[in-house]
């Protein structure tokens, strides 16, 4: 036997050799259930086996979330396939897809298509996705609409994360962590004790400081209103606390459990932005008004993603005044807490409450776009927002064949948002170029219920639906130079919608489960709050919904050896939320909005796989495919982009030149260059405005994606024992952005991870090297498109025309995820 172990060990040291110089870390190995572990789920509020519970699920257990680095939720996305993440600017947070489907809006009022819950708190709003992640119990993806059981209705899937609860011994462990590239040190730690019999105790808390992965090649130019920033961009700190009680008397009908989270986090220098691609160069040259300005890229701007990028800091004295002495930042501060409380009113009922408080504040700063030498103006933003939950669900476990569930669900939000936009005055703009603040409230009520029925013990039919009611409505002001402030309005918000849920279930036998599901999902609107708007204006923005079915099985084979799940989904969405940036009109400024898209359709297969043969104790291969078609159906009127022509594309609405309107300067240039079209009835000039994205993928949603991983743990002595493990991700391409340019794309990549371990037999100690991404790809699910290269603030940028205007086509940059990673873990539990 121990002969065996060698070679096996032998084996896998020299493909990991071979593959890279690198060592590090296996991931995902547990997502499908790997080996024969029993994994429990909670994807319909009750502790089920992920082997019976109908619902395509991807589950991380505490194991593979530490083998693999898990510390947000990026970190994630490269265990499960069919889950997309992009990094966003200012107070808006991440952006999350599942399938394709998801949020890609820059605002921060919109609630995400992907929910997220913790310990029992729904959460939709983008920023609180950042949440650094540990001293976690389990992660499980769940992939399409979720209606019934996650607080609030979620089109496109829910990441349900549940944190580790005391335990019935006391329990001591410290971890420290170090990356090289970005020279990131990390520790945490956790205190677990039982109080008394039926009172358990656990504190867990982490802090983490960064240089910053990304190398800044900023060159200031102080004349125009810039500060040289430091070489590194993103350098920052983050203080994450977690206090839980459980209250657990053993045969007791009552228990409890409280959780109470906070976290401090400040990152400097803005998002890791960086171009992706520059049509007309990086030089700014504008003959529409006989300047040949500095450029505002950085010498040596390449427009590739690498580790290379260039973003300045800003002198306060130019704009009139700006917080954090100019420097580009976020800080960010949450505190939220949950009480569930369990009550059995007999061997049969329970009824649970869980209750949420959440509270988050955001301070930003910007250069308002990607900058590396000087900046026409910035962005300054403040958000706060509080959130009050509460669910009651009363649920049954008869021996019968009959059983059910019945819920409410309540939510009383309130967010804040203030926009400043100051002008650089040292180009002869304004200190103040726009302002403004939004006062959104929330107030949704819902109830919901599901009937269980056993036609026959192996077949279960379940029916459900929930109902919503959801208001919403707002109060702005915005505030203009030399006019001072206005009050728009918009209409109250009112959205009520049914969604139910049809589930047949079949279990011959405790190996293999066959199911399939109808459901109907739907998201409320909401407003936009990205930016101040005008008086007039309607910032609202209509529902999303969706309508569709899934059918799959589950089964284990081979004596358990192997474990192994497929499905097939296909969905209808009607009225998707997508965010557009149009371009910048004569003030200056980009547009940024949420619209209503037509429809969309989306439908595809998962699969994946885990293999632990008995031969090889310690050995577990899996694998895991998502073929995933996300594309609109319908989606008329889209805008353009900035430099669009006719011919590609910009061909709908036509927008008749004026100018003196707001888009006059642009308007003037295209007159004297006879860039237009003629009206044949009137002889009046115009140009088109909008474009038929009809047929285009959905954005963050490859046709491919896969991941494998491979993790073999050994005994070297009877004090030591060795792991090694590899795993890879793979996608195609996909869209970062709405719209037909092949540059929009993110092109197919292959991530390549890898690690080995020592630890001690009883597990009182480790030693792990984790590599991760040592392909060093550098990939993005969310990309902009704006004229950088002078159109933003000066005249010469043309859509809709029969040629190119002065500006040329809109520079397209990207938040990128970070490239190779090395990291040096170090554990104790003593």
């Amino acid at each position: 036997m121990r002969r065996r172990h060698i070679l096996w060990a032998g084996a896998a040291l020299g493909a990991l050799a071979s593959t890279t110089p690198a060592i590090a870390q296996a991931a995902g190995d547990e997502a499908a259930g790997a080996g024969r572990e029993e994994i429990i789920v909670t994807a319909r509020k009750r502790e089920e086996s992920i082997l019976k519970v109908p619902v395509v699920a991807n589950v991380l257990t505490q194991s593979a979330l530490e083998q693999a680095q898990v510390v947000d939720l990026d970190d994630v996305t490269r265990l499960t396939p069919g889950f997309v993440l992009g990094q966003s600017v200012l107070e808006n947070g991440a952006q999350v897809s599942i399938r394709g489907i998801g949020t890609t809006s820059l605002d921060p009022g919109i609630d995400q298509s992907v929910s997220l819950n913790i310990d029992g708190m729904q959460f939709t709003q983008g920023t609180a996705y950042s949440i650094g992640l540990f001293d976690m119990a389990q992660v499980e993806v769940l992939k399409g609409p979720q209606a019934l059981f996650f607080g609030k209705n979620s089109p496109g899937g829910v990441i349900s994360i549940r944190t580790a609860d005391p335990g019935p011994e006391t329990e001591l462990r410290t971890t420290l962590s170090y990356e090289a590239y970005a020279q990131t040190m990390r520790g945490e730690a956790v205190f677990s004790t039982p109080l008394t019999d039926t009172l358990g105790f656990r504190v867990a808390g982490a802090y983490s400081t960064t240089q910053g992965y990304f190398k800044n090649n900023a060159a200031a130019i102080q004349a125009l209103g810039a500060q040289q920033p430091r070489d590194r961009l993103g350098n920052g700190d983050g203080v994450y606390l977690r206090g839980t009680l459980l209250y657990k008397p053993v045969g007791g009908p009552f228990s409890a459990r409280f959780k109470l989270n906070y976290a401090n986090e400040y990152t400097e220098g803005g998002g890791p932005f960086q171009y992706k691609a520059c049509p007309e160069g990086t030089e700014n040259y504008l003959p529409s008004i006989g300047l040949a300005l500095p450029s505002t890229s950085a010498p040596g701007e390449d427009c590739k993603p690498d580790r290379d990028t260039a973003a300045i800091y800003l002198n306060p004295v130019a704009y009139g005044g700006l917080p954090n002495k100019g420097k580009p930042f976020t800080r960010l501060k949450q505190a939220f807490g949950t009480l569930e409380l369990n009550y059995d009113l007999s061997s049969q009922l329970a009824l649970t409450s869980v209750t949420g408080y959440y509270d988050i504040k955001s301070r930003t700063l910007t250069a308002g776009s990607l900058f590396g030498t000087y900046s026409p103006f910035a962005a300054s933003k403040f958000y706060h927002r509080k959130d009050f939950t509460e669910e009651l669900r009363l649920s049954s476990d008869y021996a019968g064949p009959f059983n059910f569930l019945l819920g409410g669900f309540y939510q009383k939000g309130d967010v804040f948002d203030r926009a400043a936009l100051p002008g650089n005055t040292f180009l002869g703009f304004p200190s103040r170029l726009v302002s403004g603040t939004f006062d959104m409230d929330i107030e949704s009520i819902s109830g919901f219920g599901q009937v269980l029925y056993d036609i026959v013990p192996q077949l279960e039919v379940s029916a459900g639906v929930r109902y919503t009611d959801e208001r919403r409505s707002i109060d702005m002001t915005t505030t203009y130079p030399g006019v001072g402030t206005v009050i728009p309005t918009a209409p109250d918000l009112s959205s009520k919608n049914w969604s139910p849920e049809l589930t047949l279930t079949f279990t011959p036998t405790d190996d293999l489960t066959l199911f399939g599901s109808l459901k109907q999902g739907y998201k409320s609107g909401s407003y936009n709050i990205v930016q101040p708007i005008a008086p007039g204006e309607d910032n609202s923005y209509g529902d999303e919904r969706v309508r569709g079915g899934e059918i799959g099985l589950k089964t284990r084979l081979a004596n358990r050896q192997v474990n192994l799940n497929l499905a097939g989904y296909y969905y209808k969405y009607n009225g998707l939320q997508v965010g557009v940036n149009q371009p910048a009109d004569s003030n200056g400024l980009p547009v940024l909005s949420t619209e209503n898209a037509g429809t969309a359709r989306v439908y595809g297969v998962d699969f994946d796989m885990s293999y632990a043969p008995d031969a090889v104790d310690g050995l577990r291969f899996t694998a895991a495919i998502n073929w995933n078609k996300a594309k609109f159906t319908s989606f008329v009127g889209a805008p353009c982009a900035g430099g669009q022509t006719f011919d590609e594309g910009c061909n709908l609405t036509p927008r008749f030149l004026d100018p003196n309107g707001s888009d006059g300067a642009n308007d003037a240039i295209a007159l004297a260059s006879g860039n237009y079209f003629t009206d044949p009835e009137t002889g009046a000039p115009f140009q088109y405005a909008a474009q038929d994205l009809t047929g285009t993928p959905l954005s963050r949603a490859p046709e491919w994606q896969a991941t494998f991983g491979i993790d073999y743990e050994l005994p070297v002595s009877d004090r030591v024992k060795l792991g090694l493990g590899t795993s890879g991700q793979y996608s195609s391409r996909y869209l970062t952005n709405l719209g037909r340019r092949e540059d929009f794309y993110q092109g197919e990549f292959f991530k390549l991870n890898a690690n080995v371990r020592l630890a001690g037999a009883d597990d009182k100690w480790e030693v792990s090297l984790i590599g991760n991404n040592l392909t060093n790809q550098f990939t993005s699910g969310l990309c902009f498109n704006s004229n950088n290269a002078g159109a933003i603030f000066f005249p010469g940028g043309i859509r809709g025309g029969p040629t190119k205007g002065p500006a040329g086509s809109d520079e397209i940059w990207c938040s990128y995820d970070n490239g190779r990673e090395v990291w040096l873990r170090l554990t104790f539990r003593p």
